[in-house]
């Protein structure tokens, strides 16, 4: 993975220690309502020269069991869910041998670099094989300021 600069790194490092500490603390008690988290997608965030781009892994989940959702202030996404398996497959187990595949409802939060000037109205999700791709663009820049100018100085004459 290459980071643009160290701000990038620092960012990553502070996400996965995060993460860690979460499902360490977390992992094996109920937390407090709210902020119940049964599993959570990977996800890639960064950078392009359009806006920023979110991906998670959502294999089995359907669109209508997604919610996307942007904060007031338009600094924070939350993706939210559930990935239900299907009741026969359930029923059919003899024996189990392995069983890494979540289901039930997730929920991640991901905050936005705060120089990035999201464009609220322009925000789009495409759930397709099984990723769900966030296209946050940025707003349009300003008009450009008007080139310096020159005051004339008059005399008291």
């Amino acid at each position: 993975m290459a980071f643009r600069n160290y701000r990038d790194l620092l960012r990553q490092m502070e996400t996965d220690m995060q993460r860690f500490a979460e499902e360490a603390f977390f992992g094996s008690w109920d937390q407090p309502s709210g902020l119940n988290r049964f599993w959570q997608p990977a996800a890639d965030v960064h950078e392009t020269a359009a806006g920023v781009l979110i991906k998670l892994e959502l294999a089995g989940v359907t669109a209508e069991d997604l919610q996307v959702s942007l904060s007031a202030d338009g600094r924070r996404l939350t993706v939210s869910g559930v990935r239900t398996e299907r009741p026969d497959e359930r029923l059919e187990r003899r024996g189990c041998h392995q069983l890494e595949i979540y289901f039930g409802p997730f929920e991640r939060t991901f905050p936005l670099p705060p120089e990035s000037d999201i464009d609220r109205d322009g925000i789009s999700a495409t759930l397709r094989d099984g990723f769900l791709v966030i296209a946050l663009p940025r707003r349009a820049r300003q008009e450009a300021l008007p080139p310096s100018r020159t005051i004339p100085i008059e005399t008291g004459d």
